[in-house]
């Protein structure tokens, strides 16, 4: 604060004195206060948890921490709830308290391209000694970060007794090419604290892989995908912790059929818990020198992964370069102005290979329907929706063909009610869409549809 003197000094100086007061006081009032920074924020989740009874191996729990600019984030555990079920193990970076474990964001966390930081708390879950088939505990769990509000919520654990088959296949790999044989890997892990008696293996293998024939598995196909549908019986018993592979995978063929993304799904159950039989499928044997086997590979597992919890198991072949050929179906259609006639148009697969969207479940083929100038659609089929043109091109009609395959062999055609509206002018045509790429004879993939 600034005193003004009394008695002191000319009037002019005192008037001068206060002058620079005001001002003061005024530049004080207008400067703008400091902008409040943004805090950011964090997330963190954590989904439950099914583990094995005591003397079964370790669960891994898999806690998801997000963090946008929030400085010092952190998740803080209480485990109050969980004595009696299970107890939990945390990466030696978390600091345990009397009461709490709190854990930073992961070392290991990395920014995405649009800056938000993503990391994973490993959190090993056991049962403990005496804890019953069902018995159930949380893990409630708080994130926070400096001058951001706190947020709790819990997850569930949950003691399964008894035998569990674990599925460890989990591989993406780059596409063989046609006539390989690949050995398709098959590995399992007894999660539980029971030995198994016997397994059921089932795998898929979609169309265009061919896989080898054992004596102790019975083979069909899904008419739906006509993928080759593999279901197995492997004798033995299966101790808990023990992982188990068939040596050298099962062998299989990659035929002429085989185009674009293949997904082989296995599935993977204890025989006496087994559930039913493929539906829709007539399994048959086929004549072949041995059975499968899975022989026990390494030492015991102690704990399985976050991604080792549960029966399925998935080898991904990406883009397998084979051969096809989609041919466009173009037509011709005869009329006077006023009248109105249909076009048959639409699109067959040539072979050898077969466009299959299993793995996506999308459609497996499609093409583009541009009427003849001079005409209008009057009647369409229910799988074919209209489309503005692009760029000044004319608009068209969009079909997809039903189903996820286009086996070779197969046309797909659809038919068009078109009233003429005046003198034949451009043709229209039929397109094919490019999937699973440009086939390998694109001078077929556009036909003419026009009026005679």
């Amino acid at each position: 604060m600034t005193v003004i003197p009394s008695g002191s000094g000319s009037l002019a100086a005192r008037l001068g004195v206060m002058g620079l007061v005001a001002a003061t006081a005024v530049g004080s009032v207008a400067a703008p206060a400091a902008a409040e920074s943004d805090p950011g924020w964090v997330s963190a989740w954590l989904g439950d948890t099914t583990i094995g009874a005591a003397g079964a191996p370790g669960r891994t729990a898999a806690l998801s921490m997000t963090n946008v600019g929030a400085v010092n984030p952190r998740v803080s555990f209480d485990l109050t709830a969980l004595a009696g079920v299970a107890t939990a193990t945390f990466p030696d970076w978390c600091v345990s308290s009397a009461t709490a474990v709190t854990c930073p964001m992961p070392p290991t966390a990395t920014p995405d391209e649009f800056g938000t930081v993503n990391g994973t708390v490993p959190v090993v879950l056991r049962a403990v000694p005496g804890a019953a088939d069902g018995a159930t505990g949380t893990i409630g769990y708080t994130v926070a970060a400096d001058q951001v509000d706190p947020e709790t919520q819990q997850g569930t654990v949950t003691v399964a007794a008894g035998p569990a088959a674990v599925d460890l296949v989990d591989a993406y790999v780059p596409g063989p090419a046609v006539g390989d044989r690949i050995g398709v890997p098959v590995a399992v892990a007894n999660g539980g604290h029971q030995p198994i008696e016997d397994l059921r293996v089932t795998l898929r293998f979609p169309v265009g892989l061919a896989p080898k024939a054992y004596r102790n598995c019975r083979y069909g196909t899904d008419p739906i995908v006509l993928a080759t549908v593999m279901v197995c019986t492997v004798r033995g018993s299966f101790a808990p912790g023990q992982r188990y592979e068939a040596r050298g995978g099962i062998p299989t063929r990659v035929t002429p059929a085989a185009l674009g993304n293949k997904g082989i799904t296995q599935f993977v159950e204890p025989l006496a818990m087994a559930g039913p039989l493929p539906a829709g499928v007539k399994l048959t044997r086929r004549e072949a020198d041995r059975p499968l086997r899975l022989r026990a590979v390494g030492e015991p597992v102690d704990v399985l992964t976050a991604e080792q919890d549960n029966a399925w198991g998935l080898y991904y072949l990406r883009d397998i370069r084979g051969a096809f050929d989609v041919v466009a179906l173009g037509a011709t259609a005869t009329g006077a102005v006023g009248d109105t006639v249909q076009v048959q148009v639409g699109i067959r697969n040539d072979g050898p290979g077969v466009p299959d969207d299993t793995v996506s479940g999308g459609g497996s083929a499609s093409f583009r329907f541009v009427p003849p100038a001079g005409t209008t659609v009057t009647n369409h089929p229910a799988r074919c929706s209209p489309s503005d043109g692009e760029e000044g091109a004319p608009g068209y009609w969009y079909c997809g063909k039903p189903g996820l395959v286009f086996p070779a062999g197969e046309t797909f055609t659809v038919a068009f009610d078109l009233r003429i509206d005046g003198p034949a002018g451009a043709a229209g045509g039929v397109r094919v869409d490019p999937y699973p790429r440009t086939d390998d004879d694109p001078a077929n993939d556009v036909a003419a549809v026009t009026l005679g």
